[in-house]
């Protein structure tokens, strides 16, 4: 199996889902996109999940590179706190910009579990992006005391609510909120994550 094949059903499969939606990537639609037949997805890929989960991995470096690129925005000497909303911003970004991919890679009944790239770059968007933030956070003086991976994941949560209710419209419609700036705003109010 050489890598060219493989890069192009995936580059085929990153434009199906930017065009159609998680609900068109069929491994139909991907070989058409590719222009192979449509049986070629199977030689390269053991499975639908296998393919799938490829897409998702380069979302999740996509995320963490989006967040990645708002810290490294902020001004020199900017707080922990100011560099954790900025990643934070750049993760609700990053899924406004991409819903269709935000949603492929959080939908585990359609990845393959044991897909170890997968795994990997889930845990970096975590590990390496989110977590590093709320420790720094944590060391300057924000919720010092509690379990940084529990905090952690609250945000997570807090974060990917947002993004998902903003992009159903449901958030808007229940709170008012007139922006995603707004919404996020008083996330982070009610985090008491100030920045300084």
């Amino acid at each position: 199996m050489t890598t060219a094949p493989r890069a192009r059903l995936l580059d085929a499969a990153l434009a199906v889902l930017d065009d159609e939606g998680v609900e068109g990537l069929t491994l139909r639609a991907i070989a058409r996109r590719a222009e192979v037949s449509h049986g070629a997805p199977l030689k390269h890929f053991p499975h639908r999940a296998a393919l799938l989960s490829a897409v998702a991995t380069v979302g999740f470096r996509e995320l963490g590179a989006r967040a990645g690129a708002a810290v490294r925005e902020c001004p020199e000497g900017a707080s922990a706190a100011a560099r954790l909303r900025a990643g934070s911003r750049g993760y609700v970004a990053y899924a406004l910009e991409r819903p269709a991919m935000f949603t492929l890679m959080f939908r585990h009944d359609l990845l393959d579990a044991r897909d170890r790239e997968l795994g990997r770059a889930g845990m970096s968007a975590f590990d390496d992006h989110l977590l590093v933030l709320v420790r720094a956070a944590q060391a300057e003086g924000w919720r010092p005391g509690a379990d940084t991976r529990a905090l952690t994941g609250a945000v997570w949560s807090g974060l990917h609510g947002v993004a998902q209710l903003w992009l159903w419209g449901s958030l808007a419609l229940g709170t008012g909120a007139a922006s995603i700036d707004d919404a996020l705003d008083a996330l982070f109010t009610s985090f008491d994550l100030k920045e300084h």
